[in-house]
């Protein structure tokens, strides 16, 4: 007998072993399909959309010398800046339409292994894959991807942070409260409105506290204090911009409605049919369930679900208060609670009982997913896209020798400037405003060209295109602009594209 039990634990211990690795393995294996799964979407048909104000102004900005770079960073566009210095680099690599989104590309295929690795930690390794499945399939998440601004950015970096967080509570160690801090930093210099999810944090830590589900709770309250004001510090050019420019260039946005909630919810599960935000819904609902019932009996993975609810809630109810005086609220600005949103669906999705209907759930959600993938190649859905490419193509196929162009939107300069750079046109017009045919400078990002330099824009110029994204009714500023054109020339026709306005004036 003694003999036959030592030959048996060998072999069971080589038998758990062997189940453990491959456990590792199908894990492994899945997360690799799944991060090639949403590199696929990601990349696929990148460049087939016009670069858009706003990506225009990323290049253009990137490319500016470093004076004009740090005066527009102060003057107005300090947000994203840890992207502007990322793409200012990345650009010295290529410049193709492709190659310029891509780096947004490749931040959004790191946060599928990144949320799952946090899902893991939170709530087990069903729930990380789930939610790496989800985060690859997700619409919003492709759409920024495919952009040449900071979201992909800003949500690797918010779940690396509370990845840290995570691990902060966990292990009570200095280095991983110091790891929360640098990704709690560079998440805010991605993208001012991270400092939500941080804010979301500290709520969570008081939940914690209150529900007794932390031990020595001063102790972790003392690690964050420390932890908050590290990050405030490091951050405070960013708090000294705010509080001298104001809402600058956010000016735009109008005051939200509970649609506008509803529509929120809609573009973080993947802007699908109703069906998919109904999915999500429940599954989200579930998750929120389980999680109260394991916070209340103090279960294994409470703080997890306090985290993910605080981390969803908490911003969404921050903006729409602030919203009441100063409206804030623009659906990619909080694509930073999008992780917490799909984590709760997933963590609702491993509650799902029977197996076969959970199983059904997730196909569902990720059919529906996949539909709204598509969709977005065809049409945005959070956007109205400036055509700027068309419009290029349209004036630099039909200009004539000593022609001129003004941009009565400044930023509508910005792509025309990439798509005129990439032109074979032999007669390229001259940039009459904003700027210079050499360039721009931090000056030239504001403002709209007014009447009274008309006369001085004409000289030289037999015929002038302006390109504007006004359209019927004008505004008052424009209407004097088009009056004192008039007195110089006569327009000669109008072209619209999506979101654009090309004018062309002449004299004859």
């Amino acid at each position: 007998m003694p003999a036959s039990t030592y030959q048996i634990r060998p072999k069971r211990h080589h038998d758990s072993a062997s189940v453990t690795a491959s456990r590792q393995t199908v894990t492994w294996g899945s997360l690799a399909a799944i991060t090639c799964l949403g590199a696929f979407l990601q990349l696929h048909a990148i460049a087939a959309k016009s670069l858009w104000l706003d990506e225009g102004s990323s290049i253009t900005i990137a490319q500016l010398d470093w004076f004009n770079f740090c005066r527009i960073l102060w003057r107005r566009e300090m947000n994203m800046v840890l992207y502007y210095l990322l793409l200012r680099g990345w650009l010295h690599l290529g410049d193709s339409v492709a190659w310029i989104r891509g780096l947004s590309v490749v931040f959004a295929v790191a946060a599928i292994p990144t949320i799952f690795l946090l899902g893991r930690k939170m709530l087990g390794t069903g729930t990380g894959l789930i939610s790496a499945l989800l985060l690859s399939i997700n619409a919003f998440q492709v759409r920024y991807a495919q952009e040449a601004r900071s979201y992909s950015l800003l949500v690797l970096l918010v779940i690396a942070a509370t990845y840290w967080l995570v691990s902060a509570l966990d292990s009570k160690s200095r280095r991983d409260w110091n790891w929360y801090i640098a990704a709690s930093v560079l998440a805010i210099y991605a993208h001012f409105f991270a400092v939500l999810v941080v804010v979301s944090h500290w709520v969570a830590l008081l939940v914690m506290a209150l529900t007794g589900t932390i031990a020595e709770p001063a102790d972790v309250r003392s690690q964050f204090r420390r932890a908050a004001k590290w990050i405030a510090l490091f951050t405070l050019p960013i708090w000294i911009f705010i509080a001298t420019t104001g809402a600058g260039p956010i000016a735009w946005i109008r005051r939200p409605g509970l649609g506008d909630v509803i529509g929120l919810l809609k573009k973080l599960s993947g802007n699908a049919e109703t069906s998919l935000l109904i999915l999500y819904s429940v599954c989200v609902l579930i998750g929120l369930v389980m999680g109260a019932a394991a916070t209340k009996q103090r279960r294994a993975g409470s703080k997890s679900y306090i985290v993910l609810a605080a981390w969803l809630i908490v911003p969404l109810v921050i903006v729409l208060m602030v919203s009441i005086a100063r409206p804030v609220f623009a659906p990619r600005y909080l694509i930073i609670s999008m992780p917490a949103w799909i984590m709760l669906a997933a963590a609702g999705i491993t509650f799902i009982k029977p197996r076969l209907l959970a199983v059904a759930a997730l196909a569902g959600m990720v059919w529906l997913g996949i539909a709204g993938v598509r969709s977005y190649y065809k049409v945005d859905f959070d956007i109205g896209r400036n055509d700027v490419r068309s419009a290029a193509t349209y004036i630099l196929d039909r200009s004539q020798l000593n022609d001129g162009v003004i941009f009565y939107t400044v930023s509508t300069r910005f792509p025309y400037d990439y798509y005129a750079g990439h032109s074979a046109a032999e007669n390229k017009p001259d940039i009459v405003w904003p700027g210079t045919n050499s360039g721009v400078t931090w000056h030239d990002f504001m403002g709209v060209p007014s009447a009274a330099k008309v006369p001085e824009f004409a000289q030289g110029h037999e015929r002038i295109w302006v390109v504007t994204t006004s359209m019927p009714p004008y505004d008052p500023k424009f209407l004097a602009f088009e009056a004192a054109m008039n007195q110089q020339y006569h327009l000669a026709e109008t072209q619209d594209f999506p979101y654009v306005r090309v004018m062309l004036f002449t004299r004859q």
